[in-house]
């Protein structure tokens, strides 16, 4: 591999990983297993098996669960060879429930352990292993009012302000 594929390589697989939060956080069944390859596995522990069963399984749980949530990527280690990549990820998700007056936070880290590849020139995960690190839950005090007041909301569904800037899922978006 050249240097250019290397780089863009990389680039597309970051793209990857930010669908697949963009996918859970907005909902979004098909844009969640754009992530993946149809055969792919995923491994949380708690659920394991066909990562495309798993976008299924998710997006009705996060909804009925919880009154958002949001996952944030960090620093990620990529290791190409061919058309296979390992790629480790340190991630944050955020889920959070409103009720009786009190927002409950749920912070969970960890890291997303995947085999990427790169198959009819696109890339996915092929694999992932989810690594949590102890997690930290907090009750704060909701006053939507006071505290959202002018602020544009956030969506969990194709309502988002994001779909008008980005109204493509998948691979075949175009970048801007």
């Amino acid at each position: 591999m050249d240097q250019l594929d290397i780089l863009w390589s990389e680039r597309e697989i970051r793209a990857v990983l930010q669908r697949y939060c963009r996918g859970l956080d907005r909902l979004d069944e098909e844009l969640l297993k754009s992530a993946y390859h149809e055969d792919a596995y995923d491994d949380r522990g708690v659920i394991r098996g066909n990562a495309h069963d798993f976008a299924k399984q998710i997006v009705p749980l996060l909804r009925e669960a919880y009154t958002g949530t949001f996952h944030t990527l960090h620093g990620s280690t990529i290791e190409i060879d061919g058309d296979t990549a390992g790629v480790e990820t340190y991630c944050t998700a955020y889920h959070y429930r409103d009720g009786d007056g009190v927002r409950r936070v749920e912070q969970y880290p960890g890291r997303y352990v995947d085999r990427f590849e790169r198959r009819d020139g696109v890339w996915k995960i092929a694999r992932r292993i989810v690594l949590n690190e102890p997690s930290l839950v907090q009750e704060v005090p909701l006053d939507p009012a006071e505290a959202q007041a002018g602020f544009n909301p956030s969506r969990r569904d194709p309502s988002d302000a994001s779909y008008q800037v980005l109204p493509l899922r998948g691979p075949d978006a175009p970048t801007l």
